[in-house]
């Protein structure tokens, strides 16, 4: 352990045996603060800072996060002001490579790739490198191939999970004629509108045109005009855009915001059947859910184009990246690369953490590790 590692871990030993009788008194004014900056809002936010709460406590280090809906035109604001977090919360690899090229973004310190080879597979340590070097921590994994649905409402109606992409089609067509709306869709998110339509749009390249189109066109050796990009946007709009497909027609889709859209599926009368989002929309459904085929909330995989084998999942992660190499910013760097670091957040749902599933158990007591929607999405 290095001297700087040393006198942090002193200063936690020290709180802690002050703290071991109860809660932890408030941080002195000169305690050690660690700024994290994040995607998150909202309810993902507060999940997140309870999460932190144990080790602050255990700590004494002071974790201020900051979440916004303009995350990259804000952290490339302060990291061209020279005056970047110390951690940020990056869901964009091509930020993360563009920060490591700059020279901004501090590789892992030799304790936490320790931490970080201890929780996590090889595949999901891949994660966090960039030309073979380790730069960020795996903080977060989004599964984002799923349709949410209402069983009651398909009770109702006879509808079955669409094995195909044909059958989805014919899904969409029959909740026509019973008179509702198939998709809730909303892209406003600020800054970053339109991602909702980009994972769309790749979910079905990588249906239409298979894992290595889509990879080529990540790396941008196939542009936009290629026919195989053009055929998956042909049938983003046929499948959800045309009039009738979305609720509120193409201007609902534009105005309604992310966070927001899940909210039609609800209710007596709902105003859309069919949600394709990611694990995390979880949060930004009402509370006290039960999840379930029997229950008032499921999801299905969106189909592929053929039934006789699994369709390719869409995933996304999020890198827990240092702009700071002091010894509090790589403490904390090192507790986001175990399984406490996201525990509450995690129980609560609409997180998949990415840490290997015996460390998990372990710490979170099994059952608990996740909600049954995290542990679903998860298999």
């Amino acid at each position: 352990m290095s001297s700087r590692l040393a006198t942090i871990a002193v200063t936690f030993a020290v709180v802690a045996a002050a703290c071991a009788g109860g809660d932890a008194a408030p941080p002195p004014d000169d305690a050690l603060t660690v700024e994290i900056f994040g995607p998150f809002r909202g309810a993902e936010a507060e999940l997140l800072a309870a999460s932190l709460e144990p080790f602050e406590r255990a700590t004494g280090i002071d974790i201020r996060y900051t979440g916004t809906g303009a995350f990259v035109p804000d952290l490339e604001a302060q990291v061209s002001a020279d005056n970047p977090p110390d951690i940020a919360l990056v869901p964009q690899p091509g930020l993360v490579r563009e920060f490591v090229n700059s020279g901004d973004i501090v590789p892992l310190d030799a304790e936490t790739l320790a931490v970080v080879d201890a929780n996590f597979t090889d595949q999901t340590r891949a994660l966090g490198e960039i030309d073979g070097d380790a730069v960020g921590v795996p903080f977060q994994i989004n599964l984002k191939s799923l349709v949410w649905y209402r069983p009651e409402i398909f009770d109702r109606f006879g509808s079955e999970i669409p094995a195909t992409l044909d059958d989805l089609e014919t899904l969409a067509r029959q909740i026509e004629d019973a008179g509702l709306t198939p998709w809730c869709l909303g892209i406003e998110s600020q800054a970053a509108t339109g991602w909702v339509a980009t994972d769309w749009t790749e979910e079905l390249v990588l249906r239409l045109a298979g894992p290595d189109t889509y990879d080529a066109w990540i790396t941008g050796d196939i542009g936009f005009a290629d026919p195989n990009i053009a055929d998956a946007y042909a049938a983003f709009r046929e499948l959800a855009l045309v009039p009738g497909r979305p609720a509120g027609g193409l201007s609902g889709v534009l105005r309604t915001s992310h966070q927001a859209s899940p909210l039609g599926l609800f209710g007596e009368s709902p105003e859309c059947v069919l949600h394709r989002q990611a694990s995390f929309v979880i949060n930004s459904m009402p509370p006290d859910l039960e999840f379930g085929p029997d229950g008032d909330i499921h999801f299905f995989v969106f189909p592929g184009s053929s039934g006789d084998e699994k369709a390719p999942l869409l995933v996304g992660s999020t890198l827990a990246v240092g702009f700071d190499n002091r010894p509090e910013v790589e403490a904390v760097m090192a507790h986001l690369a175990t399984p406490s670091s996201t525990l509450r957040w995690a129980q609560e749902g609409g997180l998949l953490r990415p840490h290997s599933t015996v460390v998990t158990n372990q710490l979170a007591g099994g059952e608990r590790a996740a909600t049954e929607v995290s542990r679903d999405a998860a298999v």
